[in-house]
């Protein structure tokens, strides 16, 4: 063919499609060059820009009405439960650049926050701690950006979405008692984005606990006696799993376990004396009904409390100490108060002389003896929890206990040896101990 007939045909062509002629040349070097300098060409700029742009004039061109022309190749964006809120209301361009980018997707900016935090609130989400995918400023890990079937268009439900990278929280399987907040997703704890604590806790440890359990909160705070973990660097996770337990109320261990963890030194008494929780739970086999059952928290509050020993309830914390009902209310919680209260011996008290009630004569004396003068609220291996000594100032005080079938003896250091009996008699073996 002669350049003369090609220049015909051409000619004839271009009067027949002249449509498809502008098209093919809008990325020329006649025109629009600069979208020859991207990477990418979005494919209807790269095929035919007719499909987003339609003629108004010579050279006069308007775009199709963008958020219907996009959704006639993106549909699928606007047919979820929830949309995101520039989809409705803006362009899609205020993301995308619409005839091709240098970035995936055809974006606007390499990082996708950096588009994000045009709308969103930079400032929550640059604290010291930041999710490690918003600090790589990949907002899409977990949010999808166009639509989703789930509030804040998480890719996931939150029940579930968090197991997705924290596969080791997952405790639906398993014999585990899980921290009922769960329940409701992560981020009542934590914080999604960013936070000014570790772990991205919305609240300090201890302080986040105390936004649920207002009353322990409440108590770790005003008591008078405080339990040294609850007030020290982890605080409640010091003894509490945050997320979920083998052990009821989210304890790490079996109470018992749990508190000899820490109670396994020698520490000085209020009555001055050195000795050691754990050694004596493990020594001695007669072990108090509360600590038998593994249940430390019977006698005392491991919050705090207002009684010495963070003690549940009042006792006395000295060794004489004058005998009101309303001191031993620790004791009285289980106990019968009829053990003391009365004179007369009740046939179900064994500490009876006939029917003098014994333990009436020793928290009434003079000097009014407290229940750990006899007793070892720990463990001991005596029955009754009768103790071997019992501490008298400086002196380890010998109680002498002896048990027989009808009664039992002891020689203490503070009277001289006596004997009682249970059957009744018309005397008692004795009729008075010293003062």
């Amino acid at each position: 063919m002669s350049n003369k007939s090609f220049l015909l045909v051409m000619t004839v062509l271009i009067m027949m499609f002249p449509f498809a002629s502008r098209a093919n040349n809008c990325t020329t070097s006649e025109c629009h060059t600069e979208f020859k300098q991207l990477k990418k060409l979005h494919f209807p700029a790269e095929d035919n820009c007719l499909r987003c742009h339609e003629k108004v004039g010579k050279h006069k061109f308007k775009l199709v009405e963008q958020r219907e022309l996009c959704f006639d190749c993106h549909d699928e964006n606007r047919k979820r439960k929830y949309v995101h809120e520039a989809l409705i209301s803006l362009e899609c361009s205020a993301c995308h650049n619409s005839h091709g980018g240098n970035f995936k997707f055809y974006l606007k900016s390499e990082r996708i926050d950096t588009m994000c935090f045009e709308c969103h609130d930079k400032d929550s989400m640059t604290r010291e701690f930041i999710h490690q995918p918003l600090a790589d400023g990949d907002c899409t890990s977990c949010h999808d950006a166009h639509a989703s079937d789930y509030p804040t268009l998480l890719s996931a439900g939150k029940e579930t979405f968090c197991f997705e990278c924290h596969e080791d929280k997952d405790y639906s399987k398993g014999n585990m008692k899980v921290h009922s907040i769960l329940e409701e997703g992560c981020t009542g704890c934590h914080n999604p984005h960013s936070s000014g604590y570790r772990y991205m806790l919305s609240a300090a440890p201890g302080g986040i606990c105390g936004d649920c359990h207002e009353d322990i909160g409440e108590k770790a705070k005003t008591a008078k006696y405080k339990h040294l973990p609850v007030e020290k660097d982890r605080k409640c996770l010091n003894c509490h799993e945050a997320h979920a337990s083998p052990v009821e109320s989210g304890l790490k261990k079996k109470q018992t376990e749990l508190c000899v963890q820490c109670h396994n030194k020698w520490i000085k008494g209020t009555d001055g004396k050195q000795f050691n929780i754990y050694t004596m739970i493990r020594d001695n086999p007669v072990k108090h009904q509360p600590l038998e059952a593994g249940e430390c928290h019977g006698c005392h509050d491991p919050h705090g409390s207002d009684f010495y020993k963070i003690l549940n309830a009042r006792f006395p914390s000295r060794f004489y100490s004058e005998f009101k009902v309303e001191n031993y209310e620790l004791c009285f919680q289980c106990h019968d108060s009829a053990l003391a209260v009365s004179e007369r011996a009740r046939k179900d008290t064994d500490f009876r002389d006939g029917t003098r009630n014994l333990h009436y004569v020793h928290v009434n004396l003079k000097k009014g003896r407290t229940c750990r003068a006899c007793h070892e609220p720990h463990a001991t291996k005596n029955r009754k929890l009768i103790r071997e000594t019992t501490p008298f100032g400086k002196w380890s005080l010998p109680v002498g206990f002896k048990k027989t079938p009808d009664g039992g003896s002891c020689s203490p250091g503070c009277h001289k040896p006596f004997t009682y009996n249970r059957e009744i008699k018309t005397k008692p073996v004795n009729k008075k101990i010293n003062q």
